[in-house]
């Protein structure tokens, strides 16, 4: 796996976890045995935790996601370079 899939999956797998959190959160506090009162003051609680945590991780992985794309556009351009410098190479050579 090259760096850019690697860093590609990274992504993606943060991405599940937030989502995983989330949800799993929400589940938490609705299976639990509690008051509807408790009940609801727990979601309250998690509802302006979340609403803090979750742009700061969206952040993040959007910072990584435009880390991922910049190093793949350099990859391609280098690489670009190298085969237009080979045919350049190659024509030259009668090859």
């Amino acid at each position: 796996m090259n760096e850019r899939s690697a860093q590609q999956t990274g992504v993606g797998m943060g991405m599940g976890f937030l989502w995983g959190a989330l949800v799993g959160a929400g589940l938490a506090l609705l299976m639990a045995p509690a008051s509807g009162t408790e009940t609801r003051r727990k979601l309250g609680e998690t509802a302006r935790r979340l609403r803090h945590d979750v742009p700061e991780k969206a952040r993040g992985l959007m910072n990584q996601a435009r880390s991922a794309v910049t190093q793949g556009v350099k990859e391609t351009r280098s690489t670009f370079d190298n085969n237009e410098t080979r045919s350049v190479y190659s024509e030259r050579e009668g090859a």
